[in-house]
């Protein structure tokens, strides 16, 4: 059993933090709703009761409510996946539990190594976006149009249509592979396979820098993908809660750089990030420019 104490702990997990780790863009405390076809945003957040609430499908709930109904697990998979994330001792149950298997890496590879990219995910990136062909390339990004189910777990995945995007370690070998949703359903927009464990994007650029070359930090893989675009070297980190310190270690002593987001999440996901890395440089968006990609898109198009 969970001791009661220690549920509490995790139930009082900021909400708004576990909402972007679901891969939710959180705004003013609001956010688009992944229960309904939502443009704009209705799923609303109380953080003095650290309860969500959409007033117009009606889900509602706490911490653990929002990831059993977003990931569509079951409540002690929830326990699980909110445990790991902070770190929190929890006692297990005594009965034998299933074992978590790391990702399929083998069946991810079938995926992303034939780099097909759909009209879909062309019109993502190309078209919405300007991201610089070669980069999608050297990214090793991939796409899919059918749902893919993964053999290990005999049951569908990824949806579709989405773009695949892999993760990788210093030494470019794959660790797992985030799918990004392109559709207009009800779908999460960001998943991984159970058992991934990548809190920073594009580790392999690290075996490039040179002494004291620049490195830029971004919050999503999409601004990343612009910075590499602009011909500047950069990773994403979209928590800085989550980093742990072999996490860190790699980046002490870097020329850090960071335009973080025009919004709270990206202003506290800096200060943040100083506080464990006081070195990064920050660098101020203009305004009307929501993030880097943004900013990227409109110095395209004007030029």
């Amino acid at each position: 059993m969970i001791e009661q104490y220690l549920l509490d702990q995790l139930k009082a997990t900021p909400i708004e933090g576990v909402a972007e780790r679901l891969g939710l863009r959180v705004e003013r405390h609001k956010a688009l709703c992944p229960f309904h076809d939502d443009s704009r945003p209705s799923l609303t957040f109380n953080t003095y009761k650290n309860r969500y609430c959409c007033y117009v499908c009606g889900h509602r709930g706490g911490v653990l409510d929002l990831i059993q109904q977003t990931m569509g697990i079951g409540f002690l998979e929830a326990v699980r996946w909110l445990d790991g994330d902070w770190r929190l001792e929890l006692r297990k149950p005594v009965v034998k539990e299933k074992k978590e298997y790391p990702p399929d890496l083998e069946w991810l590879k079938t995926l992303v190594q034939p780099r097909i990219l759909n009209d879909e995910a062309k019109r993502f990136l190309f078209d919405e976006r300007h991201i610089d062909p070669r980069v999608a390339d050297w990214c090793g990004l991939s796409s899919i149009a059918w749902p893919c189910p993964c053999w290990r777990y005999g049951k569908p995945f990824y949806d579709a249509p989405s773009l695949l995007i892999p993760y990788y370690d210093i030494d470019g070998r794959l660790m797992s592979v985030q799918s990004r949703y392109l559709g207009k359903e009800d779908k999460p927009r960001f998943r991984f396979p159970r058992g991934s464990n990548c809190h920073i994007y594009g580790l392999q650029i690290l075996r490039t820098l040179k002494q004291d070359e620049e490195l830029w930090i971004t919050e999503g893989c999409s601004d990343c993908w612009a910075i590499l675009s602009a011909q500047k070297k950069a990773i994403a980190i979209p928590s800085a809660t989550l980093l742990k310190e072999k996490d860190i270690e790699p980046l002490k002593g870097l020329n850090l750089h960071m335009a973080p987001d025009n919004d709270e999440p990206g202003q506290r996901l800096f200060l943040t990030l100083r506080e464990r890395l006081p070195q990064i440089v920050h660098h101020q968006l203009p305004s009307g420019c929501k993030d880097f990609g943004e900013y990227y898109a409109k110095s395209f198009i004007n030029n």
